[in-house]
């Protein structure tokens, strides 16, 4: 009996390194370097609770507003980077997967992964504000796991999709570029 393709050794070693290039590639020649994977999130975070909850007064009679807007935008930055990167990564892979024979899917989700390890460091960031907010610790926290599982599975989905469209259409990145946007203010 053979193992399937997907648990190959081979491929998770692949998948291993293609992510931390990817990661490490993400944030080359950048002066904060790493440093962004906090910032963008916290950069949208403050920009929104100064919008909401000081100027239009939204979220004053709800306790610990500021950690569920932090939460929050924690979470949909993780789906749209997760989203944008996997989509593009077919393409911008593109010499690797003409020249080594692969499941091409690797790449998409070496890049999605990358999204992931920045969620695990603005997990921590959340925890901590939450903590310094005076939010007491409980074990309903751990249903987070299920949640960013959840939200992961669907990122993926959508990479996969939209990543395999946009080989033969380029418009499809600037496209969901958009649809996300819409989808922000929707939420809203």
């Amino acid at each position: 009996m053979s193992i399937p393709r997907v648990l190959n050794r081979k491929n998770r070693i692949l998948l291993s390194e293609l992510t931390k290039t990817d990661f490490k590639l993400r944030y080359q020649g950048s002066v904060l370097g790493y440093l962004w994977a906090l910032l963008r999130p916290l950069m949208m975070f403050a920009i929104l609770y100064i919008v909401f909850a000081k100027l239009l007064k939204i979220g004053s009679d709800i306790p610990h507003y500021p950690v569920y807007l932090l939460c929050g935008t924690t979470m949909w930055s993780f789906f749209t980077e997760c989203t944008q990167q996997g989509i593009q990564a077919i393409v911008v892979r593109g010499d690797l997967l003409r020249k080594i024979s692969f499941p091409k899917y690797i790449v998409v989700v070496s890049a999605t992964l990358t999204a992931v390890i920045n969620m695990l460091i603005n997990i921590g960031v959340v925890i901590i504000f939450a903590l310094i907010n005076g939010v007491t610790p409980s074990w309903s926290w751990l249903l987070i796991v299920p949640a960013i599982l959840e939200l992961y599975l669907l990122s993926l989905g959508i990479s996969l999709l939209l990543g395999s469209i946009n080989v033969k259409y380029r418009d499809i990145t600037s496209i969901w570029d958009v649809v996300i946007q819409a989808l922000f203010y929707a939420d809203l």
